[in-house]
């Protein structure tokens, strides 16, 4: 082997080194961009997890209220001053979990690109032949059926297509048509308006639920009231009729507020969207 064969094998080997570097580091930025993705769409997710996350805590904190309230119900038969401070402690956790269920945030509803679908999905859709050059324009530009200089099989074959363009050649970036554009905010529209609904209908459930607890436990406050209407009442009785009123108070306060911010999407969401308040 001669000198000039060993400088041309050496020449050869650092090129595939500096190749297979090359390749790489391609390679590690991709894996890191890619992971910086995954990374932020973890990211724009948290906030809707954590919604959900505490929405979930404080509809299980409600359920477990249920179930108590059937206790105390009980319990109550026979001594109705213990009942009524059972239920003053019921009222306050009921109310935590009804605070906490509205701090966690509204829905996650895009109103004004909802809106905004909805316009392009009402737009009238042009013929389709309309779309294309009209017959007169063809006639004129001399490219009727009887005058085509190419059949149309010749025509399919020289037309260029994003396959068949020659190296280096652009390609023709695509343009939506108007059906396309319709087409894409009618099924944006229809995903959006079953996920609102989705949404609302859980948030209604939630304070339908809610509403039923408080007005058991005011029927329970009734009925103790009339058992101790011939007893001595002791300080703390008269505290726990207080503070469940006043609670009581806060609580319909609280779900009036989240029922109101629903207002914009059950007008703008649809008839069926509007059934849940």
């Amino acid at each position: 082997m001669t000198i000039g064969t060993l400088g041309i094998s050496g020449q050869n080997t650092a090129s595939a080194t500096l190749s297979d570097l090359n390749d790489r580091l391609k390679l590690a930025r991709a894996q890191k961009a890619e992971a910086q993705k995954t990374a932020a769409d973890t990211l724009n997710e948290m906030p809707k997890k954590t919604r959900d996350d505490a929405r979930a805590r404080a509809k299980a904190k409600v359920m477990q209220l249920v179930e108590r309230l059937k206790i105390i119900k009980e319990l109550g038969k026979s001594d109705p001053k213990i009942m009524a401070k059972m239920l003053a402690n019921l009222m306050k956790e009921l109310k935590a979990a009804v605070k906490d269920y509205a701090k966690a945030g509204g829905n996650d509803m895009d109103v004004s690109g909802f809106s905004a679908a909805q316009s392009a999905a009402s737009q009238p859709v042009p013929n389709a032949d309309t779309e294309t050059q009209p017959p007169e324009a063809a006639e004129e530009a001399g490219f009727t059926d009887e005058s085509d200089p190419m059949s149309e099989d010749k025509a399919a074959e020289a037309t260029p297509t994003a396959e068949t363009n020659a190296p280096g050649e652009a390609t023709a970036p695509y343009i939506p048509t108007a059906a396309d554009i319709r087409g894409a905010a009618e099924a944006y529209v229809k995903t959006e308006r079953q996920r609102a609904e989705g949404e609302l209908m859980e948030v209604n459930d939630f304070m339908k639920q809610v509403r039923g607890l408080v007005k058991a436990v005011k029927d329970l406050f009734e009925t103790a009231k009339i058992k101790l209407a011939f007893q001595k009442v002791d300080k703390d009785t008269v505290e726990a009729f207080k503070s469940s009123g006043k609670d009581m108070e806060e609580i319909d306060k609280v779900l009036l507020d989240i029922n109101k911010g629903l207002d914009d999407e059950r007008a703008v969401y649809g008839p069926r969207a509007a059934i849940y308040a």
